[in-house]
């Protein structure tokens, strides 16, 4: 009878059949991860500190450096991630690639989920704390606004919420006439709202107004309203323009963002499977080979 030394993973009968998870080696994995990921984190944020010189950095070097942070943020990522998952799936008892890659993913898995929930609890307190800040300084900023600013500061807010912005120019020369006349303010701040869609009464009880109150001619006045007109008509273009802008301008970042961080999940998922397969294979590996009796 001849004996032969094998090691067949049928033949390790050590593990309950029932049993077809081990959390407390993803528990393990997970705590590795993320120590691995503070570690890379400290080293990285030491190597920037030395090579950043602050006095002679521009913005094609800033540019740089926040290139180089992301993929190390990126490599550092997959490395802990593989070594989570080869411990998850080394301590997982199983000996098949397949379960220690399950292992693995269960391990990002949860890596994932803790990361979002504790981003997620930070920008939440960050938020709550800003919150509270603006509430306790707007008020005091108002009063002070208000104590100081007198008439021309009503004035000028009366006029930016009728104009969009308005103009300075023109915002600037309407509180100077309103100092004779304050009713022109409200009568030009609906005017300039209405634009070119603007009621002849109105426009004809601001014309009535300059006449009167400011001592202009029937003429100066019709093109005193007809600049003011056309001056709010131009800023507000030129807001809605730039809204416009920074609108298509967040799409872009907001559909770049999300693209990227699919395809790192997509990779670190992959990478982390692959280290609970490796990991599986090395617990094989380790184990002493068993003697098979053949027949003769």
């Amino acid at each position: 009878m001849n004996d032969k030394l094998a090691n067949d993973p049928a033949l390790f009968g050590t593990i309950p059949v029932m049993r077809r998870i081990s959390w407390a080696s993803i528990f393990a994995g997970l705590v590795i991860t993320l120590v691995a990921e503070l570690v890379f984190s400290v080293l990285g944020i030491s190597i920037g500190a030395t090579a950043v010189n602050p006095l002679t950095a521009d913005q094609s070097s800033a540019q740089g450096i926040g290139i180089g942070a992301a993929i190390w943020f990126l490599v550092t990522s997959l490395i802990s991630l593989f070594l989570g998952g080869w411990v998850a799936g080394r301590l997982s008892g199983f000996v098949r690639g397949a379960e220690g890659g399950l292992h693995g993913l269960i391990t990002w898995a949860t890596v994932t989920l803790l990361s979002v929930y504790l981003f997620s609890s930070a920008l939440s307190g960050l938020l709550s704390g800003t919150t509270s800040i603006l509430k306790s300084t707007v008020p005091a900023a108002q009063s002070a606004m208000s104590s100081s600013g007198g008439a021309q500061g009503g004035v000028g807010s009366a006029l930016q919420s009728a104009t969009g912005g308005g103009s300075d120019s023109t915002q600037q020369e309407i509180q100077n006439l309103s100092q004779q006349n304050p009713q022109l303010v409200a009568s030009a701040g609906r005017l300039m709202a209405e634009g070119q869609n603007a009621r002849p009464e109105d426009r004809q009880a601001v014309v009535s107004s300059l006449v009167s109150q400011n001592n202009m001619s029937q003429d100066q006045a019709n093109q005193t309203v007809d600049r003011w007109i056309q001056n709010s008509q131009q800023a507000k273009a030129q807001l809605e323009q730039k809204a416009r802008q920074a609108g298509n301008t967040a799409a872009k970042g907001v559909s770049a963002a999300g693209w990227w961080s699919f395809a790192m999940l997509v990779l670190t998922a992959l990478v982390a499977a692959w280290g609970g397969s490796r990991g599986s294979l090395a617990f094989l590996r380790s184990r002493p080979p068993v003697e098979v009796a053949a027949a003769a």
